[in-house]
């Protein structure tokens, strides 16, 4: 059987945080009065926290409520959707900052000793309705591979199994983690309580369109044309057109092309051709006379005479 106390890494932080939730999504003229009332009809409340921002003392949107009984907490959660103040508030176990904030209805069950899914099962279904069990075996030998995974119904139940993280399974310790798919960490929190999906990686920057602008569509697969083969000439391409504003006539086709202009002379009329340019001064040019004698001479004897 399975025991809600049989938590292994937490003794009292453990059991602190099973009667805890997190309430988000609450209106800022929310007082605190009626955030207490409306919680109190679960059951006793042992601490409630708004919080507010303190220049405005309104509330930011969420806020935490720890029950006496770990039963009014399943309660609460049980009667879902909730209302306060005229708005649906989202209400969820305080999952810890170090666990995975996103939801998830999937569990991964570590250090399992050799079973069989229908035991794994039944085992599981004492914390909630189990919708799929699997216990991973080798595919040679047959024996257990010592994990499995465990999808619920409710990511609530999740939540409780993975702030636990330690429980007995037929008398061996076993591990609850979160099994999050990529679609799941795409969705996220903000703060504590992870009521709030993140936006999508392909999701368009905030402002763009601007208002009133439709957004550019998307070339389907294949619109672009592909390249051509090594070494053939790339085949010519037309232009795009213009945007055209609104009360002004389209540009023209094309832009007439701009005349060469003619070379110049040689000479300008009237003038001399200009004279080769005068020697050095500084460098006088010396003729060598080329003898049998001098051919015979090592190169250096004319460069560092």
């Amino acid at each position: 059987m399975a025991n809600w106390n049989s938590a292994k890494g937490g003794d009292e932080d453990v059991e602190l945080i099973l009667r805890k939730l997190f309430v988000g999504g609450v209106r800022p003229d929310t007082t605190d009065d009626q955030f207490k009332t409306y919680f109190t009809k679960f059951g006793e409340i042992e601490d409630f926290v708004l919080i507010k921002n303190k220049q405005t003392n309104q509330s930011k949107g969420f806020g935490f409520v720890t029950y006496r009984q770990q039963a009014t907490v399943d309660e609460c959660l049980s009667k879902k959707p909730h209302t306060i103040n005229g708005k649906e508030v989202d209400v969820k176990r305080a999952v810890p900052k170090d666990q995975p904030q996103e939801r998830c209805q999937k569990i991964f069950v570590g250090g399992l000793p050799e079973t069989t899914e229908s035991d794994l099962k039944e085992f599981f279904e004492t914390y909630g309705t189990v919708t799929q069990c699997q216990f991973k075996r080798d595919q040679n030998t047959g024996r257990g591979r010592g994990f499995g995974f465990v999808s619920f119904d409710s990511s609530d139940t999740v939540d409780k199994l993975i702030i636990m993280k330690h429980i007995d399974f037929n008398g061996k310790t076993i591990e609850c983690k979160k099994a999050l798919d990529v679609k799941d960490k795409q969705g996220g929190g903000m703060m504590n309580g992870g009521h709030g999906p993140n936006p999508s990686v392909y999701a368009p920057q905030a402002g763009y369109p601007p208002p009133g602008y439709p957004a550019p569509p998307m070339p389907a697969y294949g619109a672009y044309p592909g390249y051509p083969a090594y070494g053939a000439p790339a085949a010519p391409q037309a232009a795009a057109a213009a945007p055209t504003a609104p009360g002004y006539a389209p540009p023209a086709a094309a832009y007439p092309a701009v005349p060469a202009y003619p070379g110049y002379p040689a000479a300008a009329p009237g003038y001399p051709a200009p004279a080769a340019p005068a020697a050095n001064p500084y460098y006088p040019q010396q003729k060598i006379k080329i003898t049998y004698e001098t051919a015979t001479l090592p190169l250096k004897t004319f460069f560092f005479k």
